[in-house]
This record gives structure tokens, sequence and C-alpha cells, in this order.
């Protein structure tokens, strides 16, 4: 019995290892930040940890990011902002100037197995270092590849002239279907969402969506030529959203259901049906 032990354990040494080969290579990639794990040691590190945790999972949870081959890092949503990443000692991944809650992302690696890699960063909080687990999630097959694809994410550059309002369709239709295969990926791998991800104007209910007021100051307006030309859009949407009739799949998730029904609103838009 004591030798399957230490065989166990070897095995298990063994794997670690393995993962740990070649860590550039392994980082490598495009990901989804699914969540962290907390190691609090006392009563004193839960409640510094309680609270910096929503501004922590703000920061990081459920952002798409990508590790460059060529030592580049980007989060998608950020895509004006080029960072750069790098390992050390095949035991230490590196983020610098890589975006809001990516600018100084000093971790040590510790396995990566079936899709998920951990890395362990160590928060300085006023009194304590609470040391966190992040579990990213690698990217490499299926639909939620094309979020990483380029023509997939063009809708994220300001317009740079008056656009017509086919292109303004356009540019809608795009982030509606992003959105779609972002919720779709967020359906199978996760058991939460975070609305403010979203830079649509739209509002999340249980088995429905709603239209926000629009707002000029948005992230969504700023995608525009101008202040005008994101009220145009704005009247699409609400528009679109005013003719379809969404009749989901039964005992679907949440996120399932708002894939579904931000598709549909991006397959009304495609009818080039004018607003009225």
């Amino acid at each position: 019995m004591r030798y399957c032990l230490i065989l166990i354990c070897l095995l298990q040494l063994a794997c670690k290892q393995e993962s740990k080969k070649n860590l550039q290579q392994t980082i490598t990639g495009d990901w989804i930040v699914l969540y962290p794990d907390e190691d609090l040691r006392n009563e004193k590190q839960r409640k510094e940890y309680a609270a910096i945790q929503d501004s922590l999972t703000g920061l990081k949870c459920l952002k798409l990011i990508r590790f460059s081959d060529h030592g580049t890092f980007n989060q998608l949503d950020s895509i004006d902002i080029q960072g750069s990443w790098s390992t050390k000692d095949e035991e230490y991944v590196l983020v610098k100037d890589g975006g809001r809650g990516f600018d100084n992302f000093r971790t040590t690696f510790a396995i990566y197995e079936k899709g998920v890699a951990k890395l362990i960063e160590v928060v300085n909080t006023e009194k304590e270092k609470i040391k966190i687990i992040w579990h990213l999630l690698k990217i490499e097959k299926g639909d939620a590849t094309k979020l990483f694809l380029p023509e997939q994410n063009s809708w994220r550059k300001k317009a740079v002239k008056v656009e017509t309002d086919e292109q303004l369709k356009s540019r809608l239709i795009q982030m509606l279907e992003f959105y779609s295969i972002y919720f779709k990926l967020l359906s199978e791998k996760s058991s939460y969402f975070i609305p403010g991800r979203v830079i649509l104007p739209v509002k999340f209910y249980q088995h429905g969506i709603g239209m926000k007021f629009f707002d000029p100051e948005s992230k969504f307006a700023s995608l525009f030529y101008s202040k005008e030309q994101a009220k145009i859009a704005h009247i699409y949407l609400d528009v679109s959203l005013g003719k379809v009739k969404f009749n989901p799949p039964q005992n679907n998730s949440y996120t399932e259901e708002y894939s579904y029904m931000l598709q549909k609103l991006a397959d009304e838009l495609k009818k080039n049906e004018p607003a009225e």
C-alpha cells in the first residue's frame, strides 16, 4: 500500500512538472478569465479580501485576453491598449501595461490541465498579503474561437467618418453576434455573468432583455463618429427589439437565452428594414 501511495505521488509530481515544460508555449493563446479562488489564512485576511473582492472580480473576471506568441498582451475590450508579457524560470507569468486589471500582473504558474491554467497572484492590501488563484480557460476550438478574430472585433474601432445607415446596422449586427457567441461561451463554462462586460445598451432580465436609455457618454456611443450617429444606432436597436418575438427553448440557462435573443436581434437587423 505504501508503494502505491508513493507511485501516485510520483505520477502527480510528474504531471505537474510536465505542465510546466515550455511555459511560454503553454500560456501563448486566447483565454477567458473564469474566476478566482482565494487562499485565506486567518480572519484578518478574510476581512481584507471582502473589502477588495468586488473590485478584483470587476477588473479581471470573464474578460477575454490574448497572450500573443510575439510577446504582446491584449484585452479584447481594450484593443487600443497593447501590453507585453513574458515568462521567467518556467515558473512565473508576467504582464506589463496590459490595461485595467493587468497593468502589473505578476503571477506564479501552478498547473495547466484540462484546458485550464491556474495562476497565483499575491495581492497586497493595507495589512495583508493575500494569495489569489486565477482560473483561466484556454479557447482553442468551437465557436468561441471566433471571438478573437479581427473581423469579429472590427466594431470596436471608432468610426472615423460619418457612416451610412447600412454601415450603422452592420456595426450593430457585428456587436450583437459577438455577444451572442460570448454568452454561449458563458453558458457552457461559467455559472455567472457580469453585465458591465457588455457594451451594448441592453438590460438583462429573467428570461428577457430590454433597452437602456441612450447615454451619449457611454462606451457604446463612443464607438460612433458622433453622438448623433450613436443615437441613430440606438434607435435601430430599439426598433428591432420591438419587432422581435422571442421563443427560446425551454429549460435554458439565462446566458443561453441571452445568446439566443441577441442573435435574433442581429437577424432582425439583417432584414434591412428601415427604422420607423
